[in-house]
């Protein structure tokens, strides 16, 4: 199970929430942020507002949340943001004691 987190602009979120929930992923969690980074290849220490988006998914599910993601947010423009895929050793859904996949699907 990996864990896929995206900072992208909150213009881009209501189309990938969509996009995403006709994957059959489980669910998402999206919260604002505001950070920096190296546009035109120097960082001036700006902060921008974004909005984060997290996404437990199957090793098999990545390529299409990755596509997903990609095909919403990648507009051939600085600041378009980040992806970030990154290993879960488990999960446990608190109300029911379920881990792993059975906790997040």
């Amino acid at each position: 199970m990996k864990k896929i987190e995206c900072y992208i602009r909150e213009s881009d979120v209501d189309p990938l929430v969509r996009s995403l929930a006709k994957t059959g992923i489980g669910g998402v969690t999206v919260y604002p942020i505001q950070g920096f980074g190296r546009q035109k290849g120097k960082g001036d220490g700006v902060l921008l507002p974004r909005m984060k988006m997290e996404v437990f998914a199957l090793d098999m599910e990545v390529d299409c949340v990755m596509g997903a993601i990609l095909e919403i947010t990648r507009k051939n423009d600085f600041g378009a943001g980040k992806i970030a895929v990154l290993p879960v050793d488990d999960v446990l859904r608190i109300r029911t004691g379920e881990t792993g996949a059975k906790a997040v699907f």
